[in-house]
């Protein structure tokens, strides 16, 4: 009888362990699904923040150690990371150069397929590194037609030796080899500046290209802004300069540039953007069990991010981000200007072209990231719809081996009205 009865109880504690653990599994679910009526309603700042100016804190770098004497202290682990990011899209589309984006990062996102661990010198920690990286879309000529490039550096490069960084002022920069002369370095990225004007220097050391640009931002879309754990945001401004291609961009042998130099005057709309996260360890471990999944099931993708901004032909500029995690969105919203009229995007849909795929190998040719030539994108606003059919012309530009950067062209409808215009963009399955 007493055996029963323990049997009894113990069946029944297990049971209500069973419960209680269902319960706040799906409590959990249910907070995370519906994220955007208490997180992004509550606790981010991304609705309250002004959209016209920035306040100097959100455009310093905020993650990083100090010395006794308040100066950047590179020899240490730092609390989380510093991003800025920008693009720009030239006005006269005539021009060999279709789009600059470049960024300069004071850490790793902390994930291997987001990050480019093949790219890591030897012995590097990811803690250690400042990332720099310069995409330049551009179309190289010669008699027997053009040549699509995508001119992409990509560099992790060590924090404490080549990373200069003010803490009381925008003015970050890190320095590379020369190509040609190991011995030597050259600057290889710099942003300075306050709102609402900024200054841009950028090299791409492989391609021997370089970029100078000074930037008038306007209006900011704003992303997230969850204190302590992650900031992002995007300012649509004017950028105008130069860029000057050292070995030119036409080609008397269709196998090898000349070395003619050419230099091209750059004028046109695009973003600067700012993020920061704080970040104290990788996440791979956490990631572990998904590889492991995708060995026998490689089909199995529970995360994807697709990132776009959008700039009309007549004024109407925006963007959305929609990051989407084992069946959740955690992120599916944006932003629109007309002028200085501004509007939400709400719940944004993707809808990919069947067939229109093109598929990247990673650096080894072990794994295939399937990445759409064409796409449909549908989503709300308080005034109207928003439809696009969005197309890329250019080969992807793989920054890891899920990640992929690109420019597109695209045609569509806002509230009835035809809309048609360029736009950046980032795609990633994870």
């Amino acid at each position: 009888m007493r055996w029963r009865f323990t049997r009894v109880v113990t069946v029944s504690i297990l049971v209500g362990v069973a419960i209680v653990i269902g319960v706040v599994a799906l409590a959990a679910y249910l907070l995370l699904r519906f994220n955007r009526f208490w997180i992004y309603r509550t606790f981010d700042r991304a609705l309250t923040n002004g959209r016209t100016s920035l306040p100097p804190a959100y455009e310093l770098p905020r993650y990083f150690t100090s010395t006794p004497s308040g100066q950047v202290d590179v020899s240490v682990r730092w609390p989380g990371w510093d991003g800025w990011y920008f693009f720009m899209l030239p006005a006269d589309r005539s021009l060999p150069v279709k789009m600059v984006r470049a960024s300069l990062m004071t850490g790793t996102y902390g994930l291997d397929g987001v990050d480019n661990y093949e790219r890591l010198l030897l012995r590097l920690s990811t803690f250690d590194v400042v990332e720099h990286m310069v995409l330049l879309p551009t179309e190289v000529r010669s008699s027997t037609g053009s040549e699509r490039c995508n001119y992409l550096a990509h560099d992790y490069l060590p924090k404490a030796a080549d990373l200069t960084m003010k803490p009381d002022t925008l003015d970050v920069a890190v320095r590379g080899v020369k190509p040609e002369e190991q011995a030597r370095q050259e600057q290889y990225g710099r942003i300075q500046g306050r709102w609402p004007d900024y200054r841009f220097e950028f090299l791409n050391p492989e391609a021997e290209v370089r970029v100078s640009l000074s930037y008038h931002a306007e209006r900011i879309l704003w992303w997230a802004d969850l204190p302590g754990i992650f900031t992002y945001f995007a300012a649509f401004g004017t950028y105008e300069g130069v860029i000057t291609y050292a070995r030119g961009t036409q080609k008397d042998d269709p196998h090898s540039l000349p070395r003619r130099p050419e230099s091209f005057p750059l004028r046109g709309r695009g973003c600067f953007e700012h993020g920061f996260a704080a970040k104290r360890s990788n996440y791979d471990g956490w990631w572990e069990p998904i590889r492991w999944l995708q060995r026998v099931a490689p089909s199995v993708r529970p995360v994807k991010y697709h990132y776009e901004l959008f700039i009309d032909n007549d004024g109407l500029e925006g963007g959305f981000m929609l990051a989407r995690g084992f069946g959740i969105n955690f992120r599916d919203r944006g932003g629109l200007y007309r002028g200085d009229d501004y509007v939400e995007i709400e719940r944004v849909r993707i809808d990919y072209v069947h067939g229109e795929v093109d598929r990247v190998a990673d650096c080894q040719g072990t794994r295939w990231v399937p990445f759409p030539r064409a796409w449909k994108v549908r989503a709300q606003t308080p005034s109207g719809l928003l439809e696009y059919t969005a197309a890329r012309e250019w080969p992807p530009a793989a920054v890891s081996t899920n990640m992929m950067y690109y420019h597109f062209a695209y045609t569509g409808t806002y509230r009835g009205t035809p809309i048609q215009g360029r736009g950046y963009g980032e795609y990633l399955t994870l």
